[in-house]
């Protein structure tokens, strides 16, 4: 029996997106079920990516720059984060239940986890650097 996996990556900008699509392409070659979920941008470019492949839309996070300092833009937008990954938490159990997902990928995605199959968590800041000392956990 085919493993059922769910790919969902990240959807600020393609970089998330792209940094999947070999991923998703060995999981074919080794004859799992992928499911994609994401929105936005990377929506649309897994879909023409994998139009064979069923692509969901996840809540959106949104994210603007107001200015070059990222602590500032993602810090008085962090109430709409929260918001965001408590509500991709609760899309990804529908999805769960609705596919019978056996395992999920996500890329940067912390709300796409679940108790009741294998979850992988892809990153690219192990440690995320913080200029000031007292903001550093």
């Amino acid at each position: 029996m085919k493993k059922r996996i769910l790919v969902a990556p990240l959807d600020w900008g393609l970089g998330h997106a792209t940094r999947c699509i070999p991923i998703v392409q060995e999981l074919l070659d080794q004859d799992a079920e992928v499911l994609l979920a994401t929105n936005g941008g990377a929506f649309e470019l897994l879909r023409k990516e994998f139009p064979t492949l069923i692509v969901e839309k996840l809540p959106a996070y949104n994210i603007r720059y107001a200015n070059g300092n990222m602590y500032w833009n993602v810090g008085i937008q962090l109430p709409k984060i929260i918001k965001a990954i408590v509500s991709e938490y609760y899309t990804l159990k529908k999805l769960i239940h609705q596919y019978q997902i056996d395992a999920i990928i996500s890329d940067n995605r912390y709300g796409c986890f679940s108790k009741k199959v294998k979850c992988i968590f892809i990153t690219h800041q192990i440690n995320i650097l913080i200029p000031n000392f007292f903001l550093k956990f």
